[in-house]
């Protein structure tokens, strides 16, 4: 979130001292991730800084559970929360989930990107995520991977009267109908495509492992002597490794990534599909924003509107799931 939550910072600060013990704190909003839905914080103390997220509404528990266990189970890479005094993972405070992670120095923007190094550094820590056994008995809440690509078709059919109208002279509203009528038969193509993979992929007995299911470099801070710390794990999910292969490039076997991960078969119908669907996923989520969401700012407004754009332009991830399409082998 670029705007500063509503929730009171004086809420924040009676929370970190009842659950976390940590009083006399500076509390500094910082401005970054385009989760419209969430903040974060950084929280100095005399000898110590954290990180303090907020999001609104309830918490999907795995963003909390899975980094934990798979933390515990000595995955140094993945960030997880600090426990309270309580020993739970989160808490929350008038509507807003608050949890509160180390505060990690280093770089997690997309430009510059991942250096080779970092790569193949990047590659090693997802195997060991992938390799990792599910505890017995599993984790309650956690979604498994269904493919099901109806949701998007009916989300972008409730947008369709807003996406369809003429202009009205609202310049973000107008910026993104004009991108929808352009690349409308690019948004169709995706929808086919989809339906057909996902008949496929239901049918076949894919291995499922932990996924991060949203592995970018804003997702991955890079520290000292090329140290990787993925963070955000808000779409944890059950799902074949392609989910966590949509922005590591062609995922060859002399790729720095593929390198660090070893080599494996690549599903290329998978890594299609999910390609696709982030296409989607990202355009409804900045329609929504532009023509339904009350809570959002101008700004925020703004940039999503810019963003839909972006993503219909060429090159990107609309490029990358056409990529993945022409490695896909033909059936029988």
């Amino acid at each position: 979130m670029r705007e500063k939550p509503t929730i009171a910072e004086d809420a924040l600060r009676d929370c970190l001292a009842n659950q976390w013990g940590l009083t006399d704190v500076q509390l500094d909003f910082l401005p970054l991730g385009l989760d419209t839905r969430a903040g974060v914080y950084r929280v100095t103390t005399a000898t110590q800084t954290y990180l303090l997220k907020v999001k609104a509404g309830a918490l999907y528990a795995p963003t909390c559970v899975v980094p934990h266990y798979l933390h515990q189970q000595g995955i140094a890479a993945v960030v997880a929360p600090v426990p309270t005094r309580a020993d739970a993972l989160w808490t929350e405070v008038a509507g807003w989930a608050v949890i509160l992670y180390p505060f990690i120095v280093g770089v997690s923007d997309w430009d510059p990107g991942l250096t080779p190094d970092q790569w193949w550094a990047m590659g090693a820590a997802l195997r060991q995520i992938h390799q990792t056994p599910i505890p017995v008995g599993g984790f309650a809440t956690m979604r498994r991977e269904a493919f099901e690509p109806a949701r998007y078709r009916d989300h972008l059919q409730e947008l369709m009267p807003q996406l369809s109208a003429a202009e009205d002279g609202d310049p973000l509203a107008d910026m993104v109908r004009t991108s929808w009528r352009l690349h409308h038969a690019t948004i169709q193509a995706a929808l086919v495509t989809m339906a057909a993979l996902a008949q496929r992929l239901r049918e076949q007995a894919t291995p499922y492992v932990i996924c991060h299911a949203d592995l970018h470099p804003g997702n991955i801070i890079r520290g000292s002597a090329d140290s990787m710390h993925v963070i955000d794990w808000d779409d944890v999910m059950l799902a074949p490794q392609e989910r966590d292969f949509l922005f590591t490039g062609e995922p060859a076997a002399d790729t720095p990534f593929m390198q660090g991960y070893g080599t494996v078969a690549v599903d290329w119908a998978a890594l299609t599909y999910y390609r696709w669907e982030r296409v989607l996923q990202d355009l409804i989520e900045c329609a929504q924003c532009v023509f339904v969401r009350a809570d959002v700012t101008m700004g925020v407004k703004a940039e999503q509107a810019q963003l839909f754009s972006d993503i219909l332009m060429g090159g990107g991830e609309v490029a990358s799931a056409q990529q993945a399409a022409a490695h896909i082998p033909p059936e029988g």
